[in-house]
């Protein structure tokens, strides 16, 4: 009770992360909402930094709300050129998640929300060393700094061997994202490869009159538009029936499965899109 507490006092409100969504940087919100971002995102910065075990002083007194809107400006859903927040902007909208749930949870929350992530950057650009998970003898797995100095913390944040998010086997979230793809396309009767386009080209906020989608899809414009409307409320139905897609990681996932199912060719031509 106490974190949701927490959560409660520090939230911005709705009003102020509409704000930010829009205009893509908590300086350019108005003044009261622009301050209310920058206590709740200094707040979540700060807590994981210290959790990785690290302190202020480490990261050169750079402003963390700087760092935090820059990652979500140019940084995409792993491999994605498309700026994450568009990702976010559209599961938030198709899911009908409520802005407080994706802010305290899968921005800031505290057992695996991104906030991890950007941290991690954040500690990466500062000291220039390079993020790294390696298996213990004993199965365990550990985060590590490469190339840290013997005076610096060399691992962080050891996880917890009673969370079992901490050790997510990443092979049934793919599986599960496959079946969905697949029954999407049996119920549409539209192929895999296209269901898999009209999500990344809807995740990646790219227009349906763009060659590459048209294309791919082997239609006209209007009945693309038919075609997609179709398929993305297919799909969002099979996609509420896996559990855990709120987390980070689901996003992260999906995205690639749907990379995958697409051929170089096609790929290609959706980057060059964005």
């Amino acid at each position: 009770m106490a974190d949701r507490a927490d959560d409660d006092e520090l939230y911005a409100g709705d009003e102020a992360w509409l704000a930010w969504f829009d205009l893509c940087a908590v300086k350019r919100c108005p003044a009261d909402m622009a301050s209310a971002l920058r206590r709740e995102v200094e707040s979540a910065m700060y807590s994981r930094l210290i959790r990785l075990g690290f302190r202020r002083e480490d990261v050169e007194g750079d402003d963390p709300v700087s760092f935090f809107d820059a990652y979500f400006q140019v940084k995409g859903a792993k491999d994605s050129p498309k700026p994450l927040k568009a990702y976010f902007a559209y599961r938030i909208s198709a899911e009908g998640m409520r802005f407080r749930d994706f802010v305290c949870g899968t921005l800031f929350g505290s057992a695996r929300g991104r906030v991890k992530d950007i941290v991690v950057d954040w500690i990466a650009a500062n000291k220039g060393w390079k993020p790294r998970t390696v298996t213990c003898e004993d199965g365990r797995r550990r985060f590590t700094w490469e190339n840290a100095g013997d005076e610096y913390v060399a691992e962080a944040e050891q996880p917890d061997v009673r969370d079992p998010a901490a050790f997510l086997d990443e092979g049934p979230i793919r599986a599960a994202v496959e079946g969905a793809l697949e029954k999407t396309s049996l119920k549409t009767n539209v192929e895999k490869s296209k269901v898999a386009l009209l999500s990344l080209a809807t995740a990646m906020d790219i227009s349906l009159t763009e060659p590459a989608i048209l294309d791919g899809l082997g239609v006209g414009k209007s009945r693309a538009y038919k075609v997609k409307e179709n398929v993305m409320k297919t799909l969002e139905r099979e996609l509420r029936k896996i559990e855990g897609t709120d987390d980070p990681l689901f996003g992260r996932i999906l995205l690639e499965v749907c990379e995958s199912s697409l051929d170089p060719a096609t790929r290609g031509r959706l980057e060059g899109a964005v």
